[in-house]
């Protein structure tokens, strides 16, 4: 105890004031920079962690409304929903049971998108303002990082564990689930190490709890503003032109453009080997200038050319996808961050969840749609229903444009601007 609260007073300035005998204070023994959680170095390594949170996150579920708190307990179960759920996965495959199969991805489910939420609840904890932008630029790069090294090393992780056992099959499968699974121990020692981190934090700051949005209350729903919703709208109607499209973009190539199943596979994943090392550079940028909605505007507009360009020309479509990818990692480093901007921070992780969940569950539906599109009308009719949800998302950016200026336009301001606005907040 003692410890801890020599811990605190070294970083609060003037925290000793004077003794009841009259003596001088003692001098405040500051902490290094890397232990000190005021400091920028330390909330780097705290990034870092989130950063590898999110890295094993595969998986599309809906967000299941636990009661409890998101930054520490919450986090460390949510992990260990995606362990045991990755390791049930990949004993399906070694005994050869698919029904044990699935029964591992919807343990795996039930924790994997939580877990996201988590992690976007801690880096509206840690971070704050015009950094919130590069914050959430580096999370979505470290999720494409992850999505593109499964995507790559576990094909050759198979062959080699085939060549060691001499014979493909269910059992070369199950192994080659069990080893990739190392990532997700990854992903709870990350949970472990924040979870103690946080709560240091929380200890030598003395952060007030429930002021971070910790608690998830379903009812919070009801007090949502509209430019909360329209962030929901543009959010679902841009994302299921992306993950549905890249699902079945492998074939879309070979038939339309001639290409081999290598170079479809190559264009098709293009899209994430662009946002990786993109999204921190468009949220350093977005951090710099602010503009949110304009940005977002920017991102969902050259979305729809990249869509056009890909249904009504023959043009080398390498160019619509890398357009694509510019503009699905510009959209994630100024739109996530707005949430932040439009709800009180106990309703942050409310917000969030119900976000990726009216996500996940417009992926759902829309990927359905899009498989009965394609099988019955083909490629180009399936072009022109994903022109429609990025033109929906199009609309609703600009009403929420319209929306945000009478009242007021904070979503839109400028970095100095909201420099200047928690300045006169703090006064």
């Amino acid at each position: 105890m003692e410890e801890e609260e020599e811990e605190a007073r070294a970083l609060l300035a003037g925290g000793g004031g004077d003794d009841p005998g009259g003596a001088a204070p003692a001098p405040a023994r500051a902490l290094p920079a890397l232990c000190d959680p005021s400091r920028l170095a330390h909330r780097l390594v705290v990034l870092l962690l989130m950063c590898f949170l999110g890295f094993v996150i595969f998986a599309m579920i809906i967000l299941q409304p636990f009661r409890l708190r998101l930054n520490g307990w919450g986090t460390i179960i949510f992990s260990c929903f995606v362990c045991v759920g990755q390791v049930i996965f990949a004993m399906g495959g070694v005994f050869n049971a698919f029904w044990l199969m699935e029964f591992g991805r919807f343990v795996f489910g039930i924790g994997g998108e939580s877990l996201a939420v988590a992690q976007n609840t801690y880096a509206v904890s840690w971070f704050k303002g015009k950094e919130l932008n590069l914050v959430f630029g580096l999370q979505l790069s470290m999720a494409r990082i992850g999505s593109t090294v499964n995507m790559n090393l576990m094909g050759w992780l198979y062959s080699k564990i085939e060549a060691s056992f001499g014979s493909a099959g269910h059992t070369t499968l199950g192994f080659t689930l069990l080893i990739g699974g190392i990532t997700c121990i990854l992903s709870l020692t990350c949970a472990l190490v924040l979870a103690y981190l946080d709560q240091r934090a929380e200890r030598i700051l003395h952060k007030e709890q429930g002021k971070t949005g910790e608690v998830i209350k379903l009812t919070d729903i009801k007090d949502f503003s509209l430019p909360l919703w329209l962030i929901f709208v543009i959010c679902v109607c841009y994302y299921v032109a992306i993950f549905p499209f890249i699902g079945l973009g492998k074939v879309f190539f070979i038939e339309k453009f001639g290409f081999s199943s290598q170079a479809a596979s190559a264009i098709n994943s293009v899209v994430y080997v662009i946002s990786a090392p993109m999204s921190p550079i468009f949220g350093l940028l977005v951090d710099k200038t602010g503009k949110n909605v304009i940005w977002v505007l920017c991102a969902v507009a050259s979305t729809l050319v990249s869509h056009m360009m890909l249904a009504f020309t023959m043009w080398n479509p390498w160019i619509a996808m890398c357009l694509l990818g510019l503009s699905y990692s510009l959209l994630a480093c100024a739109l996530w961050p707005m949430v932040a901007f439009v709800v009180p921070e106990h309703q942050l992780g409310t917000a969030y969840g119900f976000m990726q969940s009216i996500q996940n569950l417009g992926l759902a539906v829309i990927s359905i749609i899009a498989g009965m599109i394609l099988d019955t009308r083909g490629y180009l009719f399936l072009e022109v229903f994903f022109i429609a949800c990025v033109s929906l998302s199009l609309l609703s950016v600009v009403l929420l444009y319209l929306v945000n200026h009478a009242q007021g336009g904070t979503l839109n301001y400028s970095a100095r601007q909201r420099e200047e606005m928690k300045l006169s907040h703090t006064e």
